[in-house]
């Protein structure tokens, strides 16, 4: 009986020295860990032009929004930066901080989901605390050819 308690305790103390039980894919897939969730939620956007680009990667938690976006157009000087702002229907409305020529600024960015992709909207901005805004979001153009389109994110 004793060498029998001794095997038992013995294969018990071997399966417990495995280690941690690493995840199936499945079980990746289902996981609440926060770094999966993000991931299952980030998505990017890519206008490419004949000289110009533009790229856009939100991660979106419920309505809320935070992402980067990169601006570079020929002959202009390059703008990167972040976004945090909220989904509002099919607008993206968010707070743009960003750096060009050695400055950092900020300002308002709105993007309208289009069938042609996301497309930013231009009108009229004032300044409010210092940050320019949107006049009227209801009035802006998004007649414009720049869309951007899903892509993958290279992580």
């Amino acid at each position: 009986m004793k060498t029998l308690f001794t095997l038992v305790l013995a294969a018990l103390a071997m399966i417990a020295c495995e280690g941690p039980k690493k995840d199936t894919p499945i079980d990746a897939a289902f996981s609440p860990r926060e770094e999966h969730l993000e991931a299952l939620n980030t998505e990017c956007f890519q206008y490419v032009g004949e000289r110009d680009t533009v790229l856009l990667t939100t991660t979106i938690d419920g309505t809320n929004l935070t992402g980067t976006l990169d601006y570079s157009f020929f002959e202009k000087d390059k703008n990167s930066g972040t976004i945090e702002g909220e989904i509002r229907g099919d607008l993206l409305i968010a707070e743009y901080t960003f750096q060009s020529e050695g400055q950092t600024s900020k300002r308002q960015v709105v993007f309208k989901n289009t069938d042609e992709g996301w497309k930013e909207g231009y009108g009229d901005m004032k300044a409010v605390d210092g940050i320019p805004v949107q006049v009227n979001i209801d009035s802006l153009d998004f007649s414009h050819t720049m869309a951007l389109t899903p892509v993958p994110c290279d992580n």
